[in-house]
């Protein structure tokens, strides 16, 4: 772990280190009135006070203490993926039920999150959601979409999107089919 970290970052390993870490998530949490951020804190705190090693990226990456940058072209793709899928969502919303079932039953309207390889797509999305620039929840699919999926998804969007609301057919034609889906993986 001491190799991601830098030598004047804070660490994980020596006790210096983890009451550094503990204070600085302390001080976070007393300075905050959102009960969702205090309690995302004291999840932090659990982490490091009881050496859940295999956490620790996530309280690294809460404190803005990464290793990776992510560069704008990273987030600006990231944010397009989210403005797509919550114009999905408002869309389908504003259908009827019987109509936006039969398009959900046919397509994957909803994000399924981003491919392990891909922290720094996912450290964009985390930082758009905890920012509240984002209220895109992420689902999990039983055949989740990859990165090349959503870009083929933009592409499609494109022409759609100064549209208030999408149509049925304009959602169709922008989500991949969930039979176009199995028969990529096969």
């Amino acid at each position: 772990m001491s190799s991601v970290i830098g030598p004047d970052s804070m660490d994980f390993i020596s006790t210096s280190g983890k009451i550094q870490l503990i204070s600085s998530l302390e001080i976070m949490q007393q300075k905050s009135t959102d009960q969702d951020y205090i309690d995302y804190c004291e999840y932090c705190l659990d982490i490091v006070k009881h050496g859940v090693e295999m956490n620790y990226y996530e309280v690294l990456d809460f404190i803005g203490v990464t290793a990776e940058q992510v560069p704008a072209e990273v987030s600006i793709e990231v944010m397009f993926l989210m403005e797509m899928f919550d114009h999905i969502s408002i869309s389908l919303s504003k259908l009827s039920v019987k109509e936006a079932r039969g398009v959900e039953r046919e397509c994957y309207t909803k994000f399924c999150g981003f491919e392990p390889a891909l922290d720094t797509h996912m450290s964009s999305y985390i930082f758009l959601v905890r920012t509240n620039q984002c209220r895109v929840p992420v689902f999990k699919e039983s055949l989740p979409l990859t990165l090349s999926h959503y870009r083929e998804m933009l592409l499609k969007y494109e022409r759609y999107k100064r549209n208030l609301y999408l149509t049925e057919d304009m959602i169709k034609n922008i989500c991949v089919r969930r039979e176009q889906q199995i028969q990529l993986l096969l």
